[in-house]
């Protein structure tokens, strides 16, 4: 089943105290405390009483809901991987479901599987306030305003995957369809989007940068208010090409499908984990909690009633800054950077997992779209889509060398030049910069 809008929109009464009771939580700390561990407390109950899957894991792990004051004692529920929720689908589901009357929901497939699941009106109502809050930070945004949208699919009322493009009059987006990007196509494409004049511009980081790449081989010049990215990692190399080409600063907003996380950059450029949506705590090898550096981002749901997901692991790294208040006001927890998926990364015979091999590529600037293969722990095959510029002196060779600085040289490098549909994408148009074999 899929979304329609009309599903995300709860009383304005319902909106507007969300949104001032969040404001509230983000610049009072004494408060924001106290309001987590109530709000954890909240939801620890509701499952202890209606899903059955949790009542008997806290049983089983000595967790009494009602006994549930600090951080401490909710970190001892056991972590919730994905393949936990796939095998217990029907005993996570709420008793109360029919009431509730959630729609089923589904991952991207990332790591090959999708991933099923319920979400309510409760979380849709909430995750309208999100994106209405974190969309308002840009100057002169409000709803209805003229948006261009690239991505590879429509949700709810609006599927229009076999189409080049599509204009919604209702909220004013106009939506490009990044599996039809091409050198061929990219000229009646923009002709398409001066016509509708959108000052906005939203979408997958690895789709916006396939059509600024394009755009940028036809010397053609866009120019946008804002650019909001979202549904992947952004990388440092596809920030600085978007911001630089389309001379506009992008506001990064990290969720996924199951609604538990969000962190979101801010008017300081500071990365936050609204604690006020979903619990996020970092965990390092041990699975204990840290306050800084590096870890895997665990987080838990705090609206979702119809089937709630507390202490999920999301699969993704971060980089949690020590506590410091930033200048925005916010007293929520700084995120230095989103390193992306455990399954992104390229194993190496010595036993290093590398994921930050985007910056091997800055270097080669006439490369308009990359993904790297590894099918054995000694090889890595690098798919490289070649702009009209691109050369062996200027583009491939500083690639390897590149990625030979961080692999090391037990891994044999080899450069395939292929067309743009040959980058693996999920079916919601991802695309998958790192493909990897090796077993983890």
């Amino acid at each position: 089943m899929k979304f329609k809008f009309v599903d995300y929109v709860g009383s304005p009464v319902k909106i507007f105290n969300l949104l001032h009771e969040w404001k509230k939580i983000e610049r009072d700390e004494i408060y924001y405390k106290e309001w987590l561990i109530s709000h954890l407390k909240k939801i620890c109950l509701y499952a202890n009483n209606h899903v059955p899957y949790y009542r008997e894991l806290f049983d089983k792990c000595g967790f009494i809901p009602e006994k549930m004051d600090s951080l401490d004692y909710f970190q001892r529920i056991p972590i919730l991987t994905k393949e936990i929720v796939r095998n217990n689908f029907e005993t996570l589901q709420s008793d109360e479901i029919k009431k509730l009357r959630p729609r089923m929901c589904e991952t991207s497939g990332s790591t090959g599987k999708p991933l099923h699941f319920y979400l309510d009106k409760n979380i849709n109502h909430a995750t309208f306030c999100l994106f209405y809050k974190t969309w308002s930070m840009a100057d002169n945004w409000h709803l209805g305003q003229n948006q261009l949208v690239v991505s590879d699919y429509g949700e709810g009322e609006y599927n229009y995957a076999d189409r080049e493009y599509t204009y919604q009059w209702k909220n004013q987006i106009l939506h490009l369809s990044s599996s039809h990007l091409s050198l061929m196509s990219i000229d009646r494409l923009v002709k398409v989007v001066e016509k509708y004049k959108p000052k906005f511009l939203r979408g997958y980081p690895s789709s916006l940068c396939l059509f600024g790449k394009l755009c940028e081989e036809k010397n053609i010049r866009l120019k946008f208010s804002h650019i909001f990215t979202g549904s992947e990692t952004l990388l440092s190399t596809q920030k600085l090409f978007l911001e630089e080409f389309f001379g506009a600063k992008i506001i990064d907003h990290y969720t996924h499908w199951e609604r538990t996380a969000s962190i979101c950059t801010c008017k300081c450029g500071k990365q936050h984990a609204h604690n006020y949506y979903g619990y996020h705590e970092v965990l390092d090898k041990s699975s204990n909690p840290i306050h800084e550096g590096l870890g895997r981002l665990i987080c838990t749901g705090l609206y979702n009633l119809a089937m709630p997901l507390i202490r999920y692991d999301t699969h993704d790294f971060v980089t949690i800054r020590k506590c410091s208040k930033c200048q925005c006001g916010s007293v929520m927890p700084i995120i230095d950077s989103i390193e992306g998926r455990v399954e992104d990364a390229i194993e190496t015979p010595d036993g290093r997992k590398i994921t930050c091999l985007n910056n091997a590529v800055k270097y080669s600037h006439n490369i308009i779209a990359t993904s790297i293969y590894q099918p054995e722990i000694s090889q890595i095959i690098v798919k490289v889509v070649p702009g009209n510029g691109y050369s062996f002196e200027e583009d491939e060779k500083p690639l390897i060398r590149e990625l030979r600085d961080r692999l090391g040289n037990e891994i044999n490098i080899e450069i395939q030049k292929v067309k743009q549909e040959d980058i693996p994408k999920t079916k919601r148009g991802k695309v998958k910069f790192i493909v990897s074999d090796i077993q983890r």
